[in-house]
């Protein structure tokens, strides 16, 4: 009876520990992260990645703009196999890192996965829409005739591109055609057309038409003449209308009849009709890199405690990294702690209360007057001059009392005035190691 008893209640034992553990793994599968992601979006939708990487080797050198649309041009047959996001930022960047240095490369593939030159399509999209509320469009009219006939906008027209122009909206395709040349008189959505009026040089040299304004931002042709009528080509590299406008304006250009100039968009609705790596970038919502976002939480749970006592053990100061060598009051403390290792945290506490403001300290008007030499001193004279600087910054009101106190030392005063005597009162200069750095030439983020 009692063997039965016994292993009947092993089995319950058992039973129960089965329980405890799986309810216990069911709890941990259903456990959900506690970290928390931010992500700072842009207001404009996203752009291009094949734009974009034309757009930083233009900041590069501008005459790589023209040349990775010629490669990129003659090499969309070749290969035609980059059919997913990861495969066609390879071939991008791949193709913008044969024509930079080696070290300038690695920095072109950090750029363009920061996204750093999509507000500049942004801009060429502001630009775009400009361009074609000049020109107001009917539904079943797609260009416009090289004489004109051009209409006034309506106050509805004017409403709805001033609203896309401040938000950065991009420009809807204008009867389906994703690629339009603006030469200030007429637009041309047809290479046709672009033809005839090229045919009519007479009439370009005329300046019948207002020149449209162009920006030093621009992409102008290597070949194109000054003087010259100006060729706006708006459109997007990776389209087919993009390629013809192009093989056209850059034969007229090299002949000396215009100033080609391209401004990178790709017009919503010709997605579809981009090569397979044109519109990479834009069916999704664009994250601003370079921003932090930090997750503070705070216990406002107050207790009131009396800190008029220091605690006997208990040191604010960690004697490891503390510069123990400047004088506290008359104490030295790395002498002291030298002498009596045993003691470190009653001499810590002892020198934490001397450096409180617990400490009643009544400085006189002339004890301040070489504060800034005596804390220059202190600072350079520190084992760690950085750690002491920051000691100092963030605990001023507390080390002022033991700055006063600092014996100070004649050459480094002489020197400070002669610094001074050499840089005019309100002007900044930055030195490292001896060599003198201008301050505007500095790039954190670079």
């Amino acid at each position: 009876m009692g063997t039965l008893f016994r292993s009947g209640f092993c089995f319950l034992i058992l039973v129960l520990l089965c329980i405890c553990l799986s309810g216990h793994s069911v709890s941990a599968q259903n456990r959900k992260p506690k970290n928390v992601q931010v992500a700072l979006r842009a207001k404009w939708s996203g752009t291009p990645l094949l734009l974009e990487a034309g757009e930083l080797l233009s900041k590069e050198w501008k005459d790589l703009f023209w040349d990775f649309v010629e490669s990129w041009i003659h090499s969309t047959n070749v290969d035609s196999d980059s059919n997913t996001a990861k495969d066609c930022l390879k071939k991008i960047s791949r193709y913008g890192k044969s024509l930079l240095s080696e070290r300038l490369a690695s920095i072109f593939e950090f750029s363009l996965t920061l996204r750093s030159a999509s507000p500049r399509l942004v801009l060429y999209r502001q630009l775009a829409e400009e361009s074609l509320s000049s020109f107001p469009l009917a539904d079943d009219v797609i260009s416009n005739t090289i004489d004109g006939g051009i209409s006034e906008p309506n106050d509805t027209t004017k409403t709805t591109n001033s609203e896309a122009f401040l938000l950065g909206m991009n420009p809807k395709s204008p009867g389906n055609k994703c690629c339009w040349v603006d030469t200030g008189g007429s637009l041309f959505f047809e290479v046709g057309e672009l033809q005839v009026w090229l045919q009519n040089s007479n009439d370009i040299k005329d300046g019948a038409f207002q020149q449209p304004e162009i920006f030093e931002f621009d992409h102008v042709h290597p070949d194109s003449t000054a003087g010259s009528p100006a060729a706006i080509l708006y459109g997007a590299l990776g389209t087919e209308c993009f390629k013809e406008f192009h093989i056209a304006l850059s034969d007229a250009a090299r002949k000396g009849k215009i100033k080609y100039i391209v401004r990178s968009v790709l017009p919503s609705g010709c997605e579809s009709k981009s090569a397979s790596c044109g519109a990479i970038g834009t069916g999704e919502p664009l994250n601003l890199g370079g921003y932090g976002v930090e997750l503070a939480l705070k216990n406002m749970e107050y207790k009131a405690m009396d800190d008029s006592t220091i605690k006997k053990g208990v040191t604010l100061e960690d004697p490891h990294t503390e510069d123990l060598s400047q004088e506290v009051r008359g104490f030295i403390f790395s002498q002291i702690l030298e002498r009596k290792p045993e003691l470190t945290s009653e001499v810590m506490a002892f020198r934490d209360y001397l450096l409180s403001s617990t400490v009643s300290d009544t400085l006189d008007v002339w004890e301040l007057k070489d504060l800034g030499h005596q804390t220059a001193q202190r600072i350079v004279q520190a084992s760690d001059p950085l750690q002491s600087m920051q000691e100092i910054n963030q605990n001023f009101p507390s080390v002022v009392s033991s700055l006063s106190r600092t014996k100070l030392n004649d050459a480094i005063k002489q020197e400070i005035i002669e610094n001074q005597r050499m840089i005019p009162p309100g002007k900044s200069l930055m030195a490292l190691n001896g060599a003198l750095i201008n301050i505007e030439d500095i790039d954190l983020y670079l």
